[in-house]
């Protein structure tokens, strides 16, 4: 049985990994930032906030993100405002439309 998530997986490879910035392709750097993939490891929480908000809808998809996921994750100072975000720099944020339509790109496997 292949792994559920797998097909999202590969439309997240084509459509993010290729153009992310963030991944370090040199194999003799210590620093591991596939490992460290923000939309890699938060995948099944993305896979499901997409499928709940349907496609074609990126700003209810983007408010379901910051609702779930970006009130966990502990750069929100006391305002409410994350910094890291609004300075470019969360990678989940960054590659969000990408990650959205990717997972929109895969055909459901109902079987």
């Amino acid at each position: 049985m292949a792994e559920p998530l797998q097909a999202y997986r590969d439309a997240i490879a084509k459509r993010v990994h290729t153009v992310c910035i963030d991944r370090n392709l040199n194999p003799n750097s210590l620093i591991d930032t596939e490992a460290r993939c923000l939309i890699d490891r938060l995948l099944p929480q993305l896979v499901a906030l997409a499928t709940a908000v349907g496609p074609g809808d990126m700003p209810a998809f983007q408010a379901a993100v910051e609702e779930a996921i970006c009130q966990q994750c502990g750069n929100l100072d006391a305002l409410g405002t994350c910094r890291v975000r609004e300075q470019a720099e969360c990678c989940l944020y960054r590659y969000l439309p990408l990650a959205y339509e990717a997972i929109h790109s895969v055909t459901p496997d109902t079987s």
